[in-house]
């Protein structure tokens, strides 16, 4: 049985050194930029609807160029708004 040879690579260069309090004052400044705030975490939601109301909506988000999935996600914010 011969032996399998495995090359690894070059040994990775010395990393680049860090200057710790730029890297905090950047980092600090970007926190504290309200503007930029983080989207909203995304939820799942599956339901079963008749073959004839999932072909409608199909229909509609095709020739409105969306997706099914930010058609239903627009008509249900009408409906629902943002409730926190």
């Amino acid at each position: 049985m011969s032996a399998k040879k495995v090359n690894f690579g070059k040994k990775p260069e010395a990393l680049q050194s860090v200057d710790l309090e730029q890297w905090v004052s950047d980092r600090e400044s970007v926190v504290s930029q309200p503007e930029q705030a983080q989207p909203e975490k995304m939820k799942r939601l599956t339901l079963d609807i008749p073959e004839s109301l999932h072909k409608a909506i199909k229909r509609q988000a095709v020739d409105a160029g969306v997706t099914m999935a930010d058609l239903l996600r627009d008509l249900l914010e009408q409906h629902y708004g943002t409730q926190q």
